[in-house]
């Protein structure tokens, strides 16, 4: 290296970090991503019962025919939805 300042500036020492600190900064960080992840997957979950519970009245298990098809892949794809949307948004900073 050529320049003296830049030199220098490579050179120096790295200032001390405290772990306590960054640890307890890490903790507080987890604990918003859980309470995000917990609050999108409720949330979800809800809104999943709601449509559950518009749907199903109309859905007869008992007597199943190809015209039920339609109210069956409903509830598949109802609790796809509420199992794998928050596996697809994963929790952000």
């Amino acid at each position: 290296m050529d320049e003296p300042v830049l030199k220098t500036l490579w050179n120096a020492d790295v200032p001390a970090s405290d772990p306590r600190f960054a640890l307890a900064v890490m903790a507080r960080i987890e604990q918003r991503r859980f309470r995000r992840e917990l609050a999108t997957t409720i949330g979800l979950g809800a809104a999943a019962t709601l449509l559950l519970a518009l749907v199903m009245p109309a859905v007869d298990l008992h007597g199943f025919e190809i015209s039920q098809a339609g109210n069956l892949a409903i509830l598949v794809v109802l609790g796809a939805v509420t199992f794998l949307l928050p596996q697809l948004f994963p929790a952000r900073d």
